[in-house]
């Protein structure tokens, strides 16, 4: 798994029994790439089994059947669907079960920081002339949040059906923890927090009446040392700082149409 991933996701797998290696994040075509490392020691070991969870379409299939749980709990009632993507099995599983469905039920991407993915969506390429390689930093995905973003296209995600994109900051994404914290008894993590910063610009977007849903995907008590710490926080020049029940700190955008889209109009 990535150095930079929370150490309790770590310690829980070697208290299960796990080994585990930390490895430097690095391009997916680098052989210490964690996938690849993670395919070689499979391939290495009699009776291992590499889940491939990126590129394997289980991933995608499973999540159909989410989408036909959001399609009963809401008997069918929704406006759009938000969520982040990783290996983008969420994304693509929900976004097919909601279209085929409803084809008018509206699906967002919220990318965070250092991903690639809002531009794929709205631009058809991954990274503009300015983030081309040699122009970005060396880590570009260089972000608290974790679980999501990413800088290629997998197999599950080129699934998905996404009919517009947002950006969402680090900043958005912490303020909006210590909101459903405070305001909700919600603990979750980095990515359902990110989650929950694209169903509001989702709501904003499409005007008061719409039903928004998107998936709480992550606890906060595996982001302890690094998403809910305030030392760390303050290390990334980050800090909640929101009172109250405003959003005030949710931005209305970025936002793009994917291509070939039009921007949603209020009804």
């Amino acid at each position: 798994m990535p150095d930079d991933a929370a150490r309790e996701k770590a310690d829980t797998l070697r208290t299960l029994g796990a080994e585990v290696r930390r490895m430097r994040p690095v391009s997916i075509a680098h052989p210490d790439h964690f996938v690849n490392v993670a395919r070689r020691a499979a391939a290495e070991r009699e009776g291992a089994v590499f889940a491939n969870q990126f590129e394997n379409l289980a991933n995608f299939r499973a999540h159909l059947r989410t989408g036909r749980e959001i399609l009963a709990q809401t008997d069918g009632m929704l406006d759009a669907f938000v969520s982040g993507a990783g290996t983008g099995g969420t994304l693509a599983g929900v976004s097919c079960a909601l279209k085929a469905a409803n084809s008018r039920v509206k699906v967002f991407l919220i990318d965070p920081p250092g991903s690639g993915l809002f531009n794929k969506v709205t631009r058809g390429v991954m990274f503009t002339r300015e983030e081309a390689e040699g122009r970005r930093l060396r880590h570009p995905a260089d972000t608290i949040t974790e679980g999501i973003g990413i800088n290629r296209q997998t197999a599950n995600f080129g699934r998905a059906l996404v009919d517009g994109a947002f950006q969402g900051s680090d900043t958005e994404a912490v303020e909006m923890a210590a909101y459903l914290l405070r305001n909700d008894g919600l603990f979750v993590g980095s990515s359902a927090a990110m989650n929950c910063v694209g169903a509001v610009k989702a709501a904003r977007l499409l005007g008061p009446g719409a039903t928004i849903v998107t998936v709480l995907c992550d606890g906060g008590a595996r982001h302890l040392s690094r998403f809910h710490n305030a030392g760390f926080l303050a290390e990334q020049g980050l800090a909640p700082v929101a009172t109250g029940t405003g959003l005030a700190f949710v931005s209305n955008g970025p936002y793009r149409p994917a291509i070939g889209q039009v921007l949603p109009t209020h009804t």
